[in-house]
């Protein structure tokens, strides 16, 4: 065997292990960074939660909200994921300059995403700087400043006394009832501040329709989601009243679905099935399956785990957002807002549907179908159920409500 024969095998062999070498360092990169992930970031990673932002910038919005700009918030949600996870940057720039508006439960998602990747980054040995600036606005800033990014990567240390706040990561995820009672007590700071609060009855009314949610929150995420409870509000606001935020957050399962794919209870999955057959002919771009069965499942006993040990499970949400839609308005008749997103279907409350009651064989139940007629054979007002560009992996609840005292007081007399 001649000697450049020898050398030409020689060269071969030690490419070869070269690109072993690569190949076995790639897959133990891949499992280390599997293991780094928190469980939201691993549900994220599942549903290609990530957009390119092409720079290290990213762009706040100025209506950073999900009950008012849901899209284009999901969308900067999805940017600000692709850069820490993604993305070989070293340094991460976030601008709020042009943000007005920082609805909380925007927040808490964005304080969630940039915690769990500076873990993330410094796990895998790609450490990444985070600068940028404050939003200019007073109402953004306020949230940001005492419940948003700065509080929580510990820049901040105010404790505004006109403030109310509960921190969705000092919660014990897996304590249901810990999260109920919080948010009661919150609830009855909250109350307090206008002179009022909640007398046991009131107490024993609240807590069970929040421990529905938080109940509902923890399905939703399933055995390796997550879910969070977050609060604020504030007496920095023109006029003689407060203005208060809560939100109810899972990573996971969307309410399709649970209902869907997850159903443990027959009698619903044959609901679901039946109203479909209603629904199907009214399917277009603007009103799918997903949005039908989302609609379907805030209903009256309609629920994952509705069977005979749950019959009372169902409509905890809805009657939740109902009460805060009579008890959250000003004297002025400013009225609060509220969402629900799921997936690619979003929810609005504002007041102009209510649920009401509605004949049936079995008797007067209470329904929200988000039109005139209040049918929920029929499709509801696009106004109010709209189809998103971008899907949230997961169920987001968020409440933005008032406390005006002069309001409670003409409640109380019955005026």
């Amino acid at each position: 065997m001649g000697k450049l024969k020898i050398l030409f095998i020689k060269n071969r062999c030690e490419k070869i292990a070269r690109h072993k070498k690569r190949r076995k360092n790639h897959k133990r990169k891949r499992k280390i960074n599997s293991l780094v992930l928190q469980r939201s970031q691993i549900t994220f990673k599942k549903n290609n939660f990530y957009e390119n932002n092409n720079s290290n910038v990213i762009n706040i919005p100025s209506d950073f909200s999900m009950i008012d700009n849901p899209d284009e918030s999901i969308l900067t949600l999805k940017k600000i994921n692709y850069l820490f996870e993604k993305s070989r940057t070293n340094n991460i720039s976030m601008d709020y300059s042009k943000c007005k508006k920082l609805g909380l439960e925007a927040s808490v998602l964005t304080d969630l995403i940039v915690l769990n990747g500076f873990k993330y980054r410094n796990n895998t040995g790609n450490p990444v700087k985070l600068s940028g600036n404050q939003p200019t606005s007073y109402t953004a800033g306020e949230m940001f400043w005492n419940s948003g990014l700065l509080k929580h990567l510990n820049l901040s240390k105010i404790e505004d006394p006109r403030v109310e706040r509960m921190d969705p990561f000092k919660m014990t995820m897996n304590d249901s009832n810990y999260a109920t009672n919080e948010t009661i007590i919150y609830i009855n700071k909250c109350l307090n501040r206008t002179g009022y609060k909640l007398n046991n009855e009131g107490i024993s009314y609240f807590a069970k329709l929040v421990g529905e949610i938080i109940g509902n929150s923890k399905e939703h995420s399933g055995s390796n989601g997550e879910w969070y409870v977050s609060g604020h509000f504030t007496q920095a606001t023109p006029g003689n009243y407060g203005k208060g935020c809560l939100c109810f957050i899972s990573i996971g399962n969307t309410m399709f679905d649970n209902l869907m794919y997850n159903c443990k209870s027959e009698k619903t999955t044959n609901k679901i099935l039946n109203h479909l057959k209603f629904h199907k002919k009214l399917f277009n771009i603007g009103w799918n399956e997903e949005s039908s069965v989302t609609v379907f499942g805030l209903q009256y006993k309609i629920s994952s785990e509705t069977d005979d040990k749950n019959v009372d499970r169902g409509t905890g949400t809805i009657k939740f957002i109902d009460s805060f839609a009579n008890l959250g308005k000003t004297f002025n008749n400013e009225k609060p807002k509220m969402t629900i997103i799921s997936g690619n279907t979003h929810i609005m409350f504002d007041g102009t549907y209510n649920l009401s009651e509605k004949k049936t064989k079995k008797g007067n139940i209470q329904v929200i179908a988000f039109n005139k007629e209040n049918d929920l054979k029929k499709r509801p007002d696009p106004n109010y159920v709209k189809i998103l560009k971008n899907k949230f992996p997961g169920v987001i609840i968020s409440l933005e409500f008032y406390l005006d005292k002069m309001y409670l007081d003409k409640l109380k007399e019955g005026k």
